[in-house]
């Protein structure tokens, strides 16, 4: 018979370090142990509460991945994997291209957990502050939009 778990997930602290680390257990079982890299205990138990509800809507491997990987790595990824055909018509894969290069520009060196909704806002609206330069038949045209 199993032994019985008292608790869904600890925050404690190390004597080597100045962070509070958590342990918990994954969706298999797997115990599992890492630093909060803060110093507030308050930040701890709700980076706690977060990993236990993502491991309870099966996302944790998900936003484990997202805090090791930039932006420019998850990109060139879905490039790879997801933007060509047959799983999208060349055209699509085109636009990938050009819409990655542009967000590699901006975020290429930050990690995905890193980049907010206001990021985005921040980006969206510099971008259309912005005057397109567009090769045409007749030359260039220049656009403001």
């Amino acid at each position: 018979m199993p032994r019985s778990r008292k608790y869904d997930g600890v925050v404690y602290r190390r004597k080597e370090t100045p962070f509070w680390w958590i342990r918990y257990r994954d969706r298999s079982g797997a115990r599992r142990r890492e630093s909060t890299f803060t110093q507030d205990w308050q930040e701890a138990q709700r980076l706690l509460r977060e990993r236990l509800q993502a491991r309870d809507s099966n996302a944790l491997d998900v936003i484990r991945k997202g805090e090791k990987l930039s932006l420019e790595q998850w990109a060139d990824f879905f490039l790879e994997n997801y933007s060509k055909p047959p799983v999208r018509a060349e055209k699509t894969h085109q636009v990938n291209l050009r819409v990655a290069k542009h967000l590699k520009n901006a975020f290429a060196s930050r990690k995905l957990v890193d980049i907010t909704a206001d990021d985005i806002e921040i980006y969206l609206s510099d971008r259309l502050r912005k005057t397109v330069r567009v090769r045409t038949a007749l030359g260039y045209k220049q656009w403001e939009y």
